[in-house]
């Protein structure tokens, strides 16, 4: 993608997102709604502080840098979901669950290895 393509996409963004933050001040959107593009905005502003932060010749540092910071969001939104299990937010009848559960099997299966591989 062309470096000015890049540019008039962040721009259009960016006006989008100021539009979105009026809309959102004066209605009654639920918090959980609200919450999860907290979460989304926030993913995204800590990638660009990484990659501004962090120059793109060292790009293993910004590539773990990422990964770190994705690492915490995971957290976030983890502790969220607990949060709507307790609370029966989420049901064993949704459909996302199966996926939802496969895929943290996979991702513990994973995190097992690597601390038995010490790497």
């Amino acid at each position: 993608m062309s470096q000015e393509k890049i540019v008039e996409e962040i721009q259009q963004l960016k006006k989008t997102l100021e539009e979105m933050e009026k809309r959102l001040a004066g209605g009654d959107v639920p918090l959980a709604v609200l919450e999860d593009f907290r979460m989304a905005v926030d993913h995204i502003r800590t990638t660009v502080w990484t990659l501004i932060a962090n120059p793109a010749t060292d790009e293993y540092e910004v590539t773990s840098n990422i990964a770190r910071f994705r690492l915490k969001r995971a957290t976030q939104m983890f502790r969220q979901i607990v949060s709507d299990i307790d609370t029966n937010e989420v049901t064993v009848d949704m459909p996302e669950l199966v996926e939802f559960h496969t895929t943290l099997q996979e991702a513990m299966e994973r995190v097992q290895r690597l601390y038995k591989s010490g790497a």
